[in-house]
């Protein structure tokens, strides 16, 4: 439903609070962000102390540390929908996390016989003249920050007045402590305990869910555990198991449409729940957080995707009946075990690539990733970051996205062994790329052609500068083009030429070099032909032409 209409729903069925408790605790949480969390205080107000926490151990935390903003605003979110259980809450089972942010937030002074409350300084209050609290400032750089201290401020006073009448002498005794707490040693233990809860739905730590990327040969997964399916159960339909991630499965890769080939329910139901705790171990290996179904999707669509590779590397060439035969395969393996066959792939794409790029010659040189132009850019770019990602260029720009089958795998092993063999063309050629300052930033392409403009006019390599006078590269450029009607094109001959020529500068078989690059060079001769066909000799201007080094 859409989020209004789902709340509407909730509000208006026989027993709204049962309903809600019978959420698990992610779906909740996804639905109270979906519907906006001032509009969701009904729903905060419903749900059960599990829930709750279940919330506050997602939103609360930065890595290892406590993130007291976000405390604040959950903080008062529960306040404001039910102080009198946030209260009970805080006393009976959150005690040493309230501690903890009262340490970070007031100051508590106890007056003493002789003492006078101006002693004590502005900015202090009491409810019974002996426990006098003050909340921390802290400084503010922009009005937003400004409106958020103010905020703390009243949500804090409103919280400690509510402690106060809830309990007082539990009130003091919680001033006491919160201002004697060893702050690093309570954080670590509650940090401690809410790993443990999280771990129970998937969500380990980092250091223990980083394992998902560890690489899995498909040799390997015979000696794994197999899965167990559990028979039939009519208790089945009772559990809550999250249905949110395989909900949002969609396109047409093989693990989907090996979970269709899957017609028993308490199968699609085990598999689901498997799937979510997969997911969940994912968001926190890629320190992921997920607050909305948008961004939940893109973890689902990356998971199926890693899936989808592994089945089809397990398969092996040989996709006869490969729907039926991965279906086999998510029943007998554990998902896991089969994303981490497809990371396998793409996490050594990786590592390739991070090699190569340490001792490669374009580094050496000083050269930018965008020497490679804009295709091995963003193939080179999306394999060196923290998670690899395939570049997929579109009409709006360069743009990321998750591997989704083994052809885009493929594609970019294909894009970095032509990179790697092109730079080590490069090494071998040892052109004089300092010469070529004053230029902005030059592509492999500009050098490549420039370096072979140069030679093919007989002009000295001593030159200050790669770049050819125009008057110069006029005749080099008449001969290139053979005239086929209207249509001129570039012939055999200078493409033969150009082979020859690198083959000659490199020291490289021509054949060799045929097998390695031959489709780069057509595609460096068709980008010629695409940008410069329809322009006449008399016509260059070198602020125009950016396939060589022109003045």
């Amino acid at each position: 439903m859409p989020p209004d209409a789902a709340l509407t729903a909730i509000l208006e069925h026989p027993q709204p609070a049962a309903l809600v408790h019978s959420f698990p605790e992610e779906e909740l949480h996804f639905l109270i962000h979906d519907i906006g969390l001032d509009e969701a205080l009904p729903l905060i107000r419903l749900a059960t102390n599990r829930q709750w926490e279940y919330m506050l151990d997602m939103e609360a935390w930065q890595g290892d540390r406590l993130d007291f903003p976000s405390v604040t605003t959950w903080l008062n979110l529960l306040l404001v929908s039910d102080p009198q259980r946030l209260v009970r809450w805080c006393y009976e089972e959150k005690l040493a996390f309230l501690e903890l942010y009262l340490f970070r937030n007031v100051e508590l002074r106890v007056r003493e016989a002789d003492e006078a409350p101006s002693d004590f300084g502005n900015g202090f209050f009491s409810d019974d003249d002996t426990f006098y609290v003050r909340i921390v400032d802290y400084p503010v750089a922009t009005a937003a920050e400004e409106a958020a201290r103010k905020r703390r401020n009243e949500m804090l006073h409103r919280l400690l007045q509510r402690l106060s009448e809830f309990d007082h002498p539990r009130y003091q005794g919680l001033l006491l402590e919160s201002v004697a707490v060893l702050p690093a040693e309570v954080e670590e233990e509650l940090f401690r305990l809410r790993n443990v809860r999280l771990a129970e739905k998937g969500f380990l730590p980092f250091h223990e869910a980083i394992g998902v990327y560890q690489p899995l040969r498909s040799a390997e997964i015979a000696s794994r555990a197999t899965k167990v399916i559990r028979p039939e159960s009519p208790d089945d339909a009772r559990l809550p198991a999250p249905q949110l991630a395989a909900a949002f499965l969609d396109g047409d890769n093989l693990f989907v449409r090996a979970l269709k080939g899957i017609g028993e329910a308490h199968v699609h139901q085990q598999l689901q729940a498997e799937l979510a705790a997969l997911c969940n171990q994912v968001i926190s290996a890629d320190r992921e957080i997920v607050r909305g179904r948008e961004q939940l999707r893109a973890v689902v669509a990356k998971v199926s995707g890693y899936l989808a590779i592994g089945l089809e590397r397990l398969i092996g060439p040989d996709q006869n009946q490969g729907e039926r035969r991965a279906s086999l395969l998510i029943r007998r393996h554990l998902l896991a075990d089969i994303f981490r066959t497809g990371a396998a792939l793409i996490m050594q794409l990786k590592w390739r690539a991070q090699q190569w790029r340490r001792t490669s010659w374009s580094r050496s040189q000083g050269e930018p990733l965008a020497f490679w132009g804009e295709l091995w850019l963003g193939q080179l770019g999306g394999l060196l970051l923290d998670r690899p990602k395939f570049f997929e260029p579109s009409s709006s720009g360069a743009s990321y996205r998750e591997f989704k089958t083994q052809a885009d795998v493929l594609e970019v092993d294909r894009g970095l062994g032509q990179l790697m063999a092109l730079d080590d063309l490069f090494a071998q050629m040892a052109p004089p790329v300092s010469t070529v300052a004053g230029f902005s930033f030059p592509t492999y392409k500009t050098l490549l052609l420039t370096l072979w403009a140069r030679s093919a006019l007989e002009m000295p390599s001593s030159d200050a500068t790669i770049s050819i006078p125009l008057a110069d590269f006029k005749p080099f450029y008449a001969a290139l083009w053979t005239s086929r009607g209207k249509r001129r094109s570039i012939g055999d001959a200078p493409k033969t030429a150009f082979l020859n020529w690198v083959a000659n500068a490199s020291g490289q078989a021509p054949g060799d070099l045929v097998d390695r690059l031959g489709s780069v060079f057509e595609a460096l001769f068709d980008e010629i032909e695409s940008e410069m066909a329809g322009v006449d000799t008399t016509a260059l201007d070198p602020r125009h032409v950016h396939l060589f080094l022109l003045h």
